[in-house]
């Protein structure tokens, strides 16, 4: 009898250690609603500006100096931008 209640007991203990080694490796960043949660993952990145949430992949390349809407703005910002008047739009130097 003992030996029936041992089996049992170490069945359910490696079906229970299998399934949650097996659900922790992947990640569904769609699901995940909050923006710490999601930049906290390194498999996935948040997507503010485009209202879209929590997005898979590597974040794509943004030129911070874009967000600069004004010429007073870019050209006084620390990230070493200027003003291009012929696009009218703040750059990258």
């Amino acid at each position: 009898m003992r030996s029936v209640f041992a089996a049992f007991s170490l069945a359910i203990l490696a079906l229970t250690v299998g399934g949650a080694a097996a659900q922790a490796e992947e990640v569904r960043c769609q699901a995940i609603r909050d923006s710490a949660m999601c930049v906290s993952e390194p498999s996935c990145w948040y997507d503010a500006a485009g209202n879209k949430g929590c997005l898979p992949g590597p974040r794509p390349d943004e030129d911070r100096c874009a967000v600069h809407g004004g010429e007073s703005i870019c050209n006084t910002s620390s990230f070493g931008c200027a003003w291009n008047a012929a696009d009218n739009k703040c750059a990258s130097k």
